[in-house]
């Protein structure tokens, strides 16, 4: 139970309200608690936490990890190693609001760059408008993604599976990027070549993006909103309240003084 509701508040934490137009007169207000558990979560995670298994993720590493991947005409095999993601809690809370009457949250968050580096290989046959082409690729990574921000909005209302529940009853979210800059290297190509892939990539996620927003909230309601439903509906607001400021409060026992 307790490691649903921590997942659940991961997922709600990442993009949830700040401190500003609270109503501080309830002792068990979901933004107050949000606040709390946001600040102790940006503190916490250069250094993790080990009683509750959480690693380090600023930065966010990964030594070596193989994959196979296989649809269709397209088969791919490769691996990513020496992944390092920084600065996952940089984060700045631009604007939020939590509104007791109608539980409503709103957010307004910005991580002003997202580093990878890293490297990958990858060899294979890829399909693309029904033709089939060899791939292979053998690349240091070097992605910076700036001024990412995420703005929307959400609302708890009554579970539909359990009267003393909670859901998530509406529910809207954009994301923007004002720029990627893509300087990765293909050890296997020349400079000229280099330059052009990097372009392209950056042309092709900056495209991405602005398509995908359309198909937010239609992805959120496939992938993310039924199982966060799932863990909300095992608690009151009350509850998951208390349990925001209790993981709080043991983050900042830690005291991580580590700069990412």
């Amino acid at each position: 139970m307790i490691g649903k509701v921590f997942l659940l508040a991961l997922l709600v934490a990442i993009a949830s309200a700040s401190p500003l137009a609270l109503d501080s007169t309830t002792t068990d207000n979901y933004g107050v608690a949000i606040s709390q558990f946001l600040a102790a979560w940006k503190q916490m995670i250069p250094c993790g936490y080990a009683a509750g298994n959480i690693p380090v993720m600023s930065p966010l590493t990964n030594d070596f990890t193989a994959f196979n991947f296989s649809r269709g005409e397209t088969n791919l095999v490769g691996n990513v190693s020496n992944i390092r993601i920084s600065g996952l809690d940089d984060f700045i809370i631009l604007s939020g609001s939590f509104n007791t009457t109608t539980q409503k949250a709103k957010f307004d968050v910005l991580y002003p760059e997202i580093q990878i580096l890293g490297s990958y290989a990858l060899e294979g046959a890829m399909s693309l408008l029904g033709f089939a082409f060899p791939v292979r690729d053998v690349s240091l990574i070097n992605e910076r993604f700036q001024q990412l921000r995420f703005v929307g909005e959400y609302t708890f209302g009554q579970s539909l599976t359990n009267s003393s529940g909670l859901r998530i009853s509406e529910y809207h979210l954009q994301f923007y990027l004002a720029d990627v800059k893509i300087d990765n290297w293909d050890l296997l190509l020349n400079i000229a070549a280099n330059d052009y892939a990097n372009s392209w990539s950056s042309q092709i996620i900056d495209l991405a993006v602005k398509l995908v927003q359309k198909y937010v909230d239609e992805l959120l309601a496939i992938d993310v909103i039924p199982s966060v439903d799932d863990l909300l509906a095992n608690v009151s607001m009350a509850e998951l309240s208390q349990f925001l400021s209790n993981t709080a409060a043991n983050w900042n026992s830690v005291d991580c003084q580590v700069q990412a």
